[in-house]
């Protein structure tokens, strides 16, 4: 049984791996070959858009991380978890939204929504159909 916490723990934790080995083979381990990510900053297919968009993320906020905001919720095969991002000095600089969509033990698609001070930062409904 998969372990909605630990999952979401892993993914976020994908994001800011700075060691490419490391970070493909976490890819590998929780997304299907032909995952759809949609984020405000566009939208990623596959293994390889997931890398490029994480070493995006690393080089425009270096040191950041993802934590949890509160325990995730498995609705059905999919997950809905908040959380926070930045760096060590201001961790919850952003909060946010994932809800992913479970093929078995891995992501099919996943969509990220943010906000800052507390207005929605780019979210929209777009990518969500299957």
């Amino acid at each position: 049984m998969l372990d909605p916490a630990r999952f979401m723990t892993d993914v976020f934790a994908m994001w800011t791996e700075t060691d490419p080995g490391l970070r493909r083979a976490a890819i590998e381990a929780h997304f299907r070959d032909d995952v759809r990510f949609h984020d405000p900053d566009g939208e990623f297919t596959g293994h390889d858009a997931l890398e490029r968009f994480s070493d995006s993320l690393q080089s425009r906020f270096p040191g950041a991380r993802f934590t949890l905001a509160r325990p995730p919720q498995q609705l059905g095969d999919a997950i809905r978890a908040y959380w926070f991002f930045g760096p060590p000095d201001k961790p919850q600089a952003v909060s946010g939204m994932d809800f992913v969509i479970l093929d078995g033990a891995l992501t099919w698609a996943t969509r990220n929504s943010r906000t800052r001070g507390g207005q929605n930062a780019g979210f929209t409904r777009r990518g969500m159909e299957k």
